[in-house]
């Protein structure tokens, strides 16, 4: 739980990317170059995590000014989840995913439910999806609530389709995060569970040959710059790598940060808090309901729409720079950020983590 902050304190905000796939299972990457393709995004972390192993883990550290971490991806049929801040992976049961949520939560890890409603695509592994088979499941830290691959590879019902978006237009494949998704995060955080929402890139940077000719299918370059997690931060982040790796971790944890599409515009300077009595509550933070809070949000556009929800539930929109908004009753509280261009419609951009309001005594 994050506690209050004075209101004038500064924050840190680190742009990273979480979901990597390297050699070490099914990527076509080392770590040098996957910390090459973030440092060229302007990302200060990367988490990679390969399936069913944590071979790479004593090579986990900064490269240049990028720390790259490495977590693990466990079960490979279905149900996939995200393990981080492990020492060793656990054993994998994707019949009994709950299992696997127990073990890594009684290791001390931080565990998220990864592309829980996958769909696949008749042209990508002939179909083959990965979504999360077994409910209801209890004790995991979060939900990897918008993974870009995933989406991708979901939403092309034509060869026609997959290949006007993959050559033409790569940022018009994506929509918001899936709604199942994100009704499922609000129906948990409501019933109180606390959950996390963090965005994935499930980065392979897929090589397809055929005879002398070779493709990349989405670069870790290129998916390094579409959904992105933001972590807030209360100082810098430490040039030592092992006290940089524990604020990342605890910023995650804590839901001290938001998911950007990153593709549209840079996600780095949004911000949302409640304010009381002049304290500062970031996302992830818990207060007390009494008369006076405030919401405020903002990024610095001109043309952004804002969409507050509480409990599941949109309840106050806005079109400029910036939200502000008088809280009247308890509830769970997050905001959606939308991008409007000079022409076109408005794109789904921002999601923050929520801020709790308890009712109080």
């Amino acid at each position: 739980m994050m506690p209050e902050q004075d209101y004038h304190k500064p924050l840190y905000t680190y742009a990273g990317n979480i979901h990597i796939h390297s050699l070490y299972s099914d990527g076509s990457g080392d770590f040098k170059q996957i910390a090459a393709a973030a440092a060229a995004n302007a990302l200060s972390y990367v988490i990679v995590t390969d399936h069913e192993t944590m071979e790479g883990r004593s090579l986990e550290g900064y490269y240049g000014q990028v720390a790259l971490l490495v977590g693990v991806e466990i079960n490979r049929p279905h149900s996939h989840y995200l393990a981080l801040g492990l020492k060793q992976t656990v054993a994998p049961d994707p019949e009994n995913p709950q299992a696997v949520i127990d073990q890594v939560r009684e290791a001390g890890g931080l565990g998220f439910i990864a592309h829980p409603f996958e769909k696949g695509s008749l042209y990508i592994e002939k179909g083959k999806a990965y979504p999360w088979c077994h409910w209801p499941v209890f004790g995991f830290t979060g939900i990897e609530i918008w993974n870009y691959t995933s989406q991708w590879r979901g939403r092309h019902s034509s060869l026609l389709r997959a290949i006007y978006y993959f050559f033409l237009d790569r940022k018009g494949a994506m929509d918001s995060p899936p709604p199942e998704i994100l009704q499922l995060w609000d129906c948990y955080n409501k019933a109180g569970y606390r959950v996390v929402g963090i965005g994935g890139s499930d980065a392979h940077a897929f090589i397809f040959r055929l005879g002398f000719l070779s493709l990349e299918i989405f670069s870790y370059s290129h998916t390094f710059s579409a959904i992105n997690t933001h972590l807030l931060l209360e100082e810098e982040l430490a040039k030592d790598f092992l006290a940089a790796k524990a604020q990342i971790l605890s910023a995650i944890n804590d839901g001290r940060c938001y998911i950007s599409f990153d593709s549209l515009a840079a996600g780095s300077d949004f911000t949302f808090y409640a304010l009381s009595r002049r304290q500062r509550y970031l996302m992830g933070s818990t207060l007390t309901f009494a008369p006076g809070i405030i919401l405020e949000g903002g990024i610095p556009v001109k043309r952004a729409f804002f969409r507050l929800v509480r409990d599941g539930r949109v309840i106050y929109t806005c079109s400029g720079k910036e939200l502000r908004y008088p809280v009247l009753q308890p509830g769970i509280y997050r905001l959606e950020v939308f991008h409007q261009p000079l022409f076109g419609r408005a794109r789904p951009w921002i999601y923050s983590n929520p801020i709790f309001v308890n009712k109080g005594q």
